[in-house]
């Protein structure tokens, strides 16, 4: 953290040269080295897993049955100089011996001939934080056993690689010189694992995960032995009058810094495929997101929160955008074919 205090002690005079606004960032830098500071390396990938809940419970693979897959760009604080950037590409997809319909209406048929218990999923992320910057993947694997006809307990595991950057010539402190600034491990890459269970039906769905279950990862100048963070969630779906559904769900998280995180989410489908969601999170955010059918398997998601804290005052908010591809959007009712 010393790496970040660091940093800190020159945002006021590398973003700001007006004096009249070099009191104001410097409060609001003192902010972020808060934040910074109680979240520590966790990537926000693991906070912001709303619409892929595979990135921090590997049981969650697969669970749809049909093909999933989305790309996403998000920015915090837009308007903050440096502010933070993820760049995010997923995809999973339950492998078995059932049938479902293409964009174009054919069918395709499974590759292989399995019972459809396998679920395999991919992620690749890059996070940028001014001169820090994470860099990685995850590959999740999943069995899905079927405890009856409407329902199913999964067990999954998960690796992770990531590659932290720190990048000082951007940088421009008082001593050019400084040899705890600008030493230091500057590119590691470290990997870990993470496991979970997952139960879901027509009407309930629940979770419990553990994420980077290895110690020993090591930070640019410190070496540091991190704790595993640990993920709960749970819902429940309400079927209302035809084309609506209601969906509230709360997710509890734990993080290696010890910091504790309860969100609670309020979602509405309309016609099954398009739905908004209104959350909390006990980090001070309340945000708003929603997602449209544009044609077919095409689905069109956005996302903004908003910062009940003193930071609202110098920036507008955090805005994500995403595209996917949902084939199970277009799939007939009956048209898969179990093996027995």
């Amino acid at each position: 953290m010393k790496r970040i205090e660091s940093l800190i002690g020159e945002l006021p005079l590398k973003l700001f040269k007006n004096d009249l606004l070099q009191m104001k960032y410097f409060f609001l830098a003192l902010f972020i080295f808060v934040y910074f500071n109680s979240l520590a390396q966790e990537n926000s990938i693991f906070i912001n897993n709303y619409l892929d809940p595979f990135i921090t419970n590997p049981g969650c693979t697969g669970s749809e049955d049909y093909p999933v897959a989305h790309s996403l760009v998000k920015k915090q604080w837009l308007g903050f100089p440096d502010s933070p950037t993820t760049f995010f590409i997923s995809g999973n997809y339950r492998i078995g011996n059932y049938d479902f319909y293409d964009p174009k209406g054919f069918v395709n048929q499974g590759p292989l001939v399995l019972k459809d218990r396998v679920g395999l999923g991919v992620a690749i992320f890059k996070d940028n934080n001014g001169p820090l910057s994470n860099t990685g993947g995850i590959l999740s694997y999943a069995y899905h056993l079927p405890v009856s006809k409407i329902s199913r307990l999964s067990f999954g595991i998960s690796l992770l690689l990531i590659n932290y950057q720190f990048n000082s010539s951007i940088l421009e402190p008082d001593q050019t010189d400084d040899p705890y600034l600008l030493s230091g491990d500057l590119n590691n890459l470290k990997s870990n694992l993470g496991i979970g269970i997952y139960y879901h039906s027509s009407e309930y769905f629940a979770g419990i995960s553990a994420m980077k279950l290895l110690p020993g990862i090591s930070s640019a100048n410190e070496h540091i032995t991190e704790s595993p963070s640990y993920f709960i969630f749970g819902g429940y779906k309400i079927k209302g009058s035809n084309p609506i559904s209601f969906e509230p769900s709360i997710a509890l998280k734990v993080l290696e810094s010890r910091t504790s995180i309860a969100e609670f989410y309020s979602k509405i489908y309309i016609k099954h495929f398009n739905w908004i969601a209104i959350s909390y999170s006990t980090l001070n955010i309340i945000s708003i997101q929603f997602a449209l059918n544009l044609y077919r398997s095409l689905v069109l998601a956005y996302k903004y929160e908003y910062n009940l804290g003193k930071i609202t005052n110098y920036n507008f908010g955090s805005h994500e955008l995403s595209i996917g591809v949902n084939l199970g959007l277009v799939k007939v009712s009956g048209i898969r074919k179990k093996v027995k």
